[in-house]
């Protein structure tokens, strides 16, 4: 079975979504991590122009785009559920 996960806004403690395994990973290939144990991820409009651009799906595009928006920029992570 795959594992689900959610996606948290920092700033605002609050939860994005849920994603799936094969999106989190879509992440953890795509943005850079300042560790091996990090799963926060700096987002803003370049960097969602980059992800589209690499095959992101529409699902993990959209909600990653409703919770920028309005703001330059956000801090996300991600925990197993």
């Amino acid at each position: 079975m795959e594992g689900i996960y959610c996606l948290i806004d920092i700033e605002r403690d609050q939860e994005i979504g849920t994603i799936t395994e094969n999106q989190v990973q879509f992440l953890i290939d795509s943005l850079e991590e300042e560790g091996i144990e990090d799963q926060d991820y700096y987002i803003d409009e370049e960097l969602l122009a980059m992800l589209a651009e690499n095959g992101c799906d529409e699902e993990l595009l959209a909600m990653l785009t409703e919770a920028l928006e309005g703001r330059a920029d956000i801090d996300i992570r991600y925990e197993a559920i």
